[in-house]
């Protein structure tokens, strides 16, 4: 990636990092990932309609070999199949608590 892409990201880090409430780091933190997230799914998107276009006339070998990559890679990109994007369109969703799950009483003891 360039310098002009990653910098920002990089002074963004380090700007979240100097923050020394640790409520504030927290939120800025939070509030900083959400926009990477999004920024994230418009590439994303971007990426999936520049495979579908690639397509016309070429095989999903093709097309993945394009970029060192699989047919299957290509095709699951194209198709939203795409096992990150299945991982992490429900990642701004809150997660409860694993003993929860397992249907254990939450912790209660102060720490």
């Amino acid at each position: 990636m360039t310098d002009a892409f990653t910098d920002p990201l990089e002074d963004t880090v380090a700007g979240v990092a100097a923050i020394t409430d640790p409520e504030q780091r927290v939120r800025a933190a939070i509030e900083s990932r959400q926009r990477i997230a999004k920024a994230d799914r418009d590439l994303y998107a971007i990426e999936r309609a520049g495979i579908q276009e690639l397509k016309h006339g070429r095989t999903w070998a093709e097309v993945g070999r394009l970029f060192g990559r699989s047919h299957a890679w290509a095709e699951a990109i194209a198709t939203g199949r795409s096992a990150k994007r299945r991982k992490s369109e429900h990642a701004d969703e809150s997660t409860p608590p694993a003993r929860a799950a397992e249907g254990h009483r939450p912790d209660t003891t102060a720490t």
